[in-house]
């Protein structure tokens, strides 16, 4: 086995900052998404009561059970990016590993898993930001809908 040399905390430091942010942005998602997903019970809640304003919000909830449906999307795309977001780290790691040991089969190896991993995260943040969009434009328009009665 290949003896592990140190890697320079510089070399990776950036990229973990950068991670962190992206990190950030899907776990705000994440957190409005299930926010959002909430406001649905307070409002089945507030029916319940017998609200009077909110007489048409069980009776035809098919935008509301849409805005519902993608906010759920959502919030699991935003875990998934978390996942390979933080995997693609652990292969970057392991990449410039195989570099300082010189094991260069390794090494392209280590990159491929790198660049296939942080090709899962780009596209599960980027359905979690359509979703997450689709969800609020379903929300708006029921809650015209409910309140303004089109």
């Amino acid at each position: 086995m290949a003896q592990l040399k140190e890697i320079d905390e510089s070399q990776y430091k950036v990229d973990f900052d950068i991670l962190n942010g992206y990190i950030n942005f899907s776990s705000e998602l994440l957190r409005l998404s299930l926010f959002a997903m909430g406001g649905f019970g307070a409002l089945v809640l507030i029916k319940i009561k017998g609200e009077e304003k909110l007489s048409g919000f069980l009776h035809q909830p098919i935008f509301f059970l849409f805005s519902m449906l993608f906010f759920a999307l959502c919030a699991g795309a935003a875990l998934f990016h978390r996942y390979f977001a933080s995997d693609s780290m652990s292969w970057y790691i392991a990449w410039l590993r195989a570099d300082a040991a010189g094991n260069k089969e390794a090494a392209i190896s280590e990159r491929k898993g790198f660049h296939r991993m942080l090709k899962f995260s780009a596209w599960a943040l980027i359905s979690a930001e359509i979703l997450f969009g689709v969800g609020v434009l379903f929300f708006i328009i029921a809650m015209f809908r409910l309140f303004y009665g089109f």
